[in-house]
């Protein structure tokens, strides 16, 4: 309980700032939209018609002149890449900051043990995406009501769940990485978001790299998808991505109870 409040209360201004850039830059755009509503209502059948690039951001299937649609094909994917970056954040920089800054003697005196440590700042990130998502969907909801329009609520909660699910894959996967580091790699960490982001939108412009999807959590948590379908999650990568957040801790128990840790 001790390391999981010192986690919370270390990571609490990153948090604070990335919170606030995301969910300020996304409710921007929700108050945007009653102001570019009409121009795009011109606007709506040329950006559907654009192919691969239509596909690639959901615009082929929702239309930009709806509230709904501006928030699947704009803000949700706002939201998605600064979510996915923060969480891979949190998860690179997790264990390895401890060899980094010549912490970790002092850490591993403590009575914890090596996996009473990886479990308290594993608890502080899962704390910290859960709370990131929640204050998003109360944040989305009042944009939406401040300006007279609304947003599905089984929609809406559809695409906060996969948004933390997905967080959550990234942040596992960074975890492991963390595990097995001496030093927190903040480039590797948002490289793998960005891979990952741009993985979903190669799978979404053409067939042959369709099964993309299957590798990338943005695809189950895309916001177009889950809109058009009233909020259904897709089964298939979202079990797969589950599959290898389970996995992924796994190592990162494994390799850090194991590995020669520097102080």
């Amino acid at each position: 309980m001790t390391l999981y409040k010192h986690e919370l209360k270390m990571n609490r201004v990153s948090f604070s700032v990335w919170l606030v850039g995301v969910l300020a830059m996304s409710a921007g755009c929700i108050f945007l939209f009653p102001l570019i509503d009409e121009s795009m209502a011109d606007m709506s059948d040329a950006f559907a018609s654009m192919g691969g690039f239509s596909a690639a951001f959901g615009m082929d299937k929702l239309s930009i002149t709806t509230l709904e649609g501006f928030f699947g094909t704009e803000i949700g994917t706002i939201f998605a890449l600064g979510g996915g970056m923060y969480a891979a954040l949190l998860g690179i920089s997790a264990l390895a900051k401890e060899e980094s800054g010549h912490t970790a003697e002092f850490l591993h005196t403590l009575t914890l043990g090596r996996c009473g440590i990886v479990t308290g700042k594993l608890a502080a990130i899962v704390t910290y995406l859960v709370l990131f998502d929640v204050i998003a969907f109360g944040v989305f909801a009042a944009s939406a009501a401040m300006i007279g329009e609304t947003l599905s609520v089984k929609s809406l909660i559809g695409y906060v769940v996969a948004q933390f699910a997905a967080q959550l894959e990234i942040a596992s996967v960074c975890f492991a990485f963390s595990a097995c580091s001496k030093r927190s790699s903040l480039g590797l960490g948002l490289g793998v978001a960005l891979v990952l982001y741009v993985l979903d939108i190669i799978a979404r412009i053409t067939d042959k790299a369709e099964f993309l999807k299957y590798i990338t959590p943005f695809s189950f948590s895309n916001a177009t998808d889950i809109f058009v379908n009233g909020g259904t999650i897709e089964t298939v990568p979202l079990c797969i991505g589950i599959c290898v957040t389970v996995i992924s801790l796994a190592a990162a128990y494994t390799v850090y109870r194991r590995r020669d840790i520097v102080s």
